[in-house]
């Protein structure tokens, strides 16, 4: 995202080509077991896709050269819009990294090829601790009773708000945040009342002028992970009946129940930016700008946005937790995990370095730098600590991910899918086609793409 900001929201990949000239070459070529046992230095590459991440890895990575003198490691930092295409084509062409980023939406292809290693048998011979870890984070990358990478980071999703535009406006935060799908619950009112005309009225109340909205209350994002995706996990439905499906679920009657409450926000009730304002195609209209300029008070998304939004926005942040659905509150839980190249002349080298940077002196160094939430439960503090410093609270996202929580979807031909879903449900967004169309219709094009990657 990191372009970590970009990273797990905006699945919008073109990797389908790619994938396609991986797939038909088949699986990778092995591994040779060449070590520094000749006294000669072993040159591993790692690749990354987040800039901001890479300063605090290249700290980390500085002590393991101290601690491994026979091992450089170089960092390749690839942007993440090309970052899938580049490592595939890099692989088919023998010449990929030692170790890289792994995002769920590419885990299952990349396995399904042979191109990232099962460390199974070299987490039980070096007796790596796999418990010190979220579980979450270690069953997403599990396939088949192998595993392909140890977790380094996690996040979920919930509220960024501009607390001084909630005083600003006296925007009531309910103790209890709900929503349900036949419009009731707590949520919707609040953001009625932090959405203002430009007299600074609030919607509701007298003379509020509908057509002059100055300030939206949030954006609604065609997103299935810091947009819809928590909004389907609270009402019992999913991108996926369950990972490594062949199916899509979006057609579901509770998927559509959800849908219709999360774009309703937007079409029905108008506290949301409209479709059409915002979104890549409309300079100067990402989430995170409107949230910058007060165009919107609240910003739905990743733990990941933290340093972008700290060094955008010129008031005070705060957090709140997502709002509870039907079945509780439940928010999309992801994660990386470094994984090794099958084809890597240098497997041995490459472990020693997944290793290090999966253990909680690694881990530390990043939770204290805020560069992420650490992978190992007990480190959360570190980059808690570090945020509040800084003037923002992360507890709501700590506190989702220790409460009720849906990985990511997976499955081969899931990051294509979802592009082309999220193609397909563009309309149902913009109001101009029925939930029912939408998701028929997405639910057709991801079918498709995951049958033709089995």
């Amino acid at each position: 995202m990191r372009q970590r900001l970009r990273r797990r929201g905006a699945v919008a990949t073109l990797i389908a080509a790619a994938l396609l000239v991986l797939a038909a070459c088949g699986q990778g070529w092995g591994t040779s077991d060449v070590g520094a046992g000749d006294g000669k230095t072993v040159n591993l590459t790692y690749a990354l896709w987040d800039a901001t991440q890479q300063v605090g890895y290249q700290k980390s990575i500085d002590i393991f050269e101290k601690q491994h003198p026979n091992i450089h490691v170089t960092i390749e930092q690839i942007p993440y819009g090309n970052y899938p295409q580049k490592l595939t084509s890099e692989y088919v062409s023998h010449d990929a990294p030692d170790l890289f980023w792994v995002n769920t939406p590419f885990l299952a292809n990349w396995i399904q090829d042979g191109m990232v290693k099962d460390i199974g048998p070299l987490i039980k011979r070096d007796h790596v601790n796999m418990s010190q870890y979220y579980p979450a984070l270690v069953k997403l990358h599990q396939h088949a009773g192998k595993i392909y990478g140890l977790p380094k980071d996690w996040d979920t999703i919930a509220l960024y708000y501009n607390k001084d535009y909630f005083a600003q406006h006296h925007v009531k935060i309910p103790k209890n945040l709900t929503w349900n799908p036949d419009g009731g619950g707590t949520f919707t009112p609040m953001l009625k009342q932090a959405t203002t005309d430009d007299k600074g009225r609030s919607m509701g109340a007298p003379g509020f002028d509908a057509g002059n909205i100055k300030t939206y209350a949030l954006t609604v994002a065609n997103d299935p992970q810091s947009g819809y995706g928590s909004f389907l996990a609270m009402n019992g439905a999913g991108v996926l009946p369950k990972p490594y499906s062949k199916k899509i679920s979006l057609a579901q009657p509770a998927a559509q129940q959800a849908f219709q409450y999360y774009t309703g926000l937007m079409n029905k009730d108008h506290v949301g930016v409209p479709a059409g304002e915002m979104g890549p195609e409309v300079a100067g209209s990402t989430a995170t700008q409107l949230f910058a300029e007060g165009r919107v008070a609240i910003y739905q998304a990743g733990d990941w946005n933290t340093s972008t939004i700290a060094s955008s926005v010129k008031f005070k942040v705060g957090v709140l937790p997502l709002p509870a659905g039907p079945q509780g509150r439940v928010s999309v839980f992801n994660g990386l995990v470094d994984a090794i190249n099958t084809a890597s002349p240098h497997p041995k080298e490459a472990w020693e370095l997944e290793k290090w940077l999966g253990s909680p002196a690694s881990e530390k160094i990043m939770g204290e730098g805020g560069y992420i939430w650490p992978g190992i439960k007990s480190l959360d503090p570190l980059f808690l600590q570090h945020w509040k410093k800084e003037g923002i609270d992360l507890q709501p996202f700590l506190d989702e991910a220790r409460g009720k929580v849906v990985n990511f979807p997976v499955s081969p031909g899931i990051a294509v899918g979802l592009v082309d879903m999220a193609n397909e449900l563009g309309p149902m967004f913009l109001g101009s086609t029925s939930v029912a169309d939408g998701t028929r219709n997405a639910t057709i094009a991801g079918n498709h793409d995951l049958v033709s990657f089995y």
